[in-house]
């Protein structure tokens, strides 16, 4: 006879061996069973189990599963296959859908990014030119600005204007050439 310990999941592990106690006979504990034949392996992949009272090999996919409509990473504890909208591919992660049974870039969400990403930036530029274009044109307007003042504002202003056309660069998205800085040659 042949001692299995069934685990929660209700997969058989062992044999295993109880020990004896004097006057009293090996005792199983409640999450054990026995068996009149030795059980061999199972196949890859598989468990043995109890299932409507027979033993069977079942599917033994606990472990890490992720979710195929958000990539989120569960464990699973259960025996048998996976339910519809899990799946045992990790997430390769950002702007990857399931789509016909594998994950698959969704490019059109990607570029939406890059997109999204270059306008915060170039929208966080403008913010700083408009401070440094203030004071240059108050000064301007009321017709105070030195010759450098003068040179200075069209350099902002002219830097503005390439920053807000940064989407109509041929490799936008992806590849932005971005102005330099106004002034930036006289910081060295």
């Amino acid at each position: 006879m042949f001692n299995y310990l069934i685990d929660d999941s209700g997969a058989l592990s062992g044999p295993v061996e109880f020990p004896l106690v004097p006057g009293i006979g090996v005792q199983l504990p409640s999450n054990a069973v026995t068996l009149g034949v030795e059980l061999s392996p199972a196949a890859e992949g598989f468990a043995w189990a109890y299932v409507g009272g027979a033993l069977q090999q079942q599917p033994d996919l606990r472990g890490d599963v992720y979710r195929t409509d958000t990539g989120i990473r569960q464990t699973w504890t259960a025996l048998g296959g996976l339910p519809d909208g899990f799946t045992r591919e990790p997430w390769p992660g950002g702007f990857h859908v399931w789509s016909d049974g594998a994950w698959q870039l969704d490019e059109q969400a990607r570029l939406a990014d890059s997109k999204r990403l270059a306008f915060v930036r170039r929208d966080a530029l403008l913010r700083d030119a408009v401070l440094r274009i203030a004071p240059l044109q108050y000064a301007e307007d009321i017709g105070d600005a030195s010759h450098d003042e003068q040179l200075q504002l069209l350099d902002w202003k002219l830097y503005s204007v390439e920053l807000n056309r940064i989407e109509k660069q041929s490799g936008f998205p992806e590849e932005i050439t971005w102005p330099a800085l106004p002034g930036a040659a006289l910081d060295v």
